[in-house]
């Protein structure tokens, strides 16, 4: 234990090495910086990393509070000094110790995850013997760890007003940690947190599970999941939200997931559907202004439609919901002609029925472009009208029958006497996701086996990190002679 810590004092000393490469320089520029110093001589390369006096005074806090044992505001206050500056001085002493003291702190992982990124930058640093020691004692603690119940924390609001929601999701995650226990030699323990509903109560909640969880699921909505977010950035510690929807839950993030595709992305996914699977090269687009979802959807798949070659025909935003039965005055004629498909992202109590006024429109128009929709699309009751026009639409929740969908329903109803919903397949998936990475045999990082872990299928849902940290996996269905067709 104390050869692992001996050397905060001595880093003060050496802590004014050159970085061999920067964190937030691109190679590019620490080329030009390298060549610099080299034709300049080593004083002058030592010269071309500044020092900052305000990183050098916040390193010396962390210092302190590393000297003090207070190992998380030290973790805390040196990945501020690495993070929030360009490259200087103290820039990989405080990667160094921030890998220290979170293996102090009692998360070996993340120590392990941050100095072995450490030494894949730095290369040459004259810290590598110390980092190597830091990750030596990491795996140690690991080890001895193996036998203990994996973590799972759980960050969800029981006001009444959610009670409900919580209480199903709860239930699903339940079951997944049931089986999951039956099954595996090392057992799993859930931890819960009351998120309060409120953005500081969300935030509190993760910030207490972080100090013992492996994993933490939660909360259930974008405001709290993004203020959940926060902590357990800072705390290093993998957070999947399982319903928030809005990118600014994940982006950017190491550690956050978002499990729910984000409502860009599901645009997206459309058109990339559109233009590389069914060959769609003119499109149109159709949004309510002022819905936030139409909105987003209709953004993010021009976006991709765009990026991917095809041609945009038209993009009408209507400004309401009353103005989708009046779409073929809006659009002019040709426009309407020349699209292959139109996509209609709906949304609202009335989608239905707005759904129906657009192909109605277009059959007393004579024109039949294909329709790419989203989930308000699922169990058109004008299933034949909806074939005609070769309706296709997103959806990111199906379930199709199968033992292992029965068996799931079977032990829901003897656990909540009721029929499983969306979120408790949503509890259940998730959380055998997660534990299907906890139990892996690799000593990869969680969050990278995470994104590495290719598409996984649930039971209601899939979850694919592949393209990031929010979900992008979708399920598309078809209408076909007044039926839905899965495609995927």
């Amino acid at each position: 234990m104390n050869a692992c810590s001996g050397g905060a004092a001595k880093l003060e000393h050496r802590n004014t090495e050159t970085p061999e490469t920067p964190v937030k320089l691109t190679r590019f520029l620490f080329a030009l910086l390298l060549m610099a110093g080299l034709a300049a001589g080593p004083a002058a390369a030592q010269e071309a990393v500044p020092r900052i006096d305000e990183a050098e005074a916040i390193f010396g806090q962390a210092l302190s509070a590393f000297e003090a044992e207070d190992y998380g505001l030290a973790a805390r206050r040196f990945r501020f000094v690495y993070d929030s500056y360009p490259l200087h001085r103290k820039t990989t002493a405080a990667i160094l110790m921030a890998g220290k003291a979170l293996y102090r702190a009692g998360d070996p992982q993340a120590a392990i995850d941050l100095l072995t990124e450490f030494q894949r930058a730095y290369p040459t640093s004259s810290y590598l013997d110390e980092a190597d020691q830091t990750i030596r004692f990491a795996r140690e603690a690991l080890d001895t760890r193996e036998d203990e119940p994996i973590q799972l924390g759980i960050a969800l609001p029981l006001g009444s007003q959610d009670a409900a929601f919580t209480q199903t999701l709860f239930n699903g995650i339940r079951l997944a940690v049931d089986q999951h226990n039956r099954q595996a030699e090392r057992r799993v323990r859930m931890v819960f947190r009351n998120t309060n509903n409120t953005a500081v109560g969300a935030r509190n909640a993760v910030a207490e599970l972080a100090g013992g969880a492996d994993v933490i699921v939660g909360p259930l909505y974008s405001e709290e999941a993004e203020a959940a977010a926060v902590a357990a950035e800072r705390a290093g510690v993998v957070l999947v939200a399982p319903l928030a929807t809005d990118e600014t839950v994940s982006a950017g993030r190491r550690y956050v997931f978002q499990a729910n595709p984000t409502i860009t992305a599901r645009g997206a996914q459309t058109a990339r559907r559109a233009v590389q699977e069914l060959g769609v090269r003119r499109v149109g687009i159709v949004a309510e202004e002022g819905n936030s979802i139409s909105e987003r959807m209709a953004e993010g798949f021009e976006e991709e439609a765009r990026r991917l070659g095809a041609d945009v025909v038209f993009y009408e935003l209507l400004p309401g919901p009353r103005a989708w039965a009046d779409l073929t005055e809006r659009v002019d004629e040709s426009a309407l002609r020349a699209a292959e498909a139109v996509y209609m992202p709906v949304s609202g109590r009335t989608a239905q029925s707005q759904i129906e006024r657009v192909l109605d429109g277009f059959e007393r128009l004579g024109v039949l472009p294909r329709i790419l929709g989203n989930s308000e699309f699922r169990d058109l009751p004008f299933r034949d009208q909806a074939s005609d026009f070769g309706v296709l639409y997103a959806d990111d929740f199906h379930v199709q029958e199968s033992d292992a969908v029965r068996i799931f329903r079977q032990n829901y109803r003897q656990l909540a006497d009721r029929d499983p919903d969306r979120l408790a397949y949503v509890g259940y998936d998730v959380t055998r996701f997660l534990l299907a990475q906890l139990v892996r045999d690799d000593r990869e990082p969680l969050p990278a086996a995470m994104r590495a872990a290719g598409r996984y299928q649930g039971l209601g849902m899939d979850i694919d990190f592949r393209e990031g940290n929010a979900n992008t996996a979708l399920f598309f269905l078809h209408y076909r002679d007044g039926r839905t067709v899965l495609e995927n």
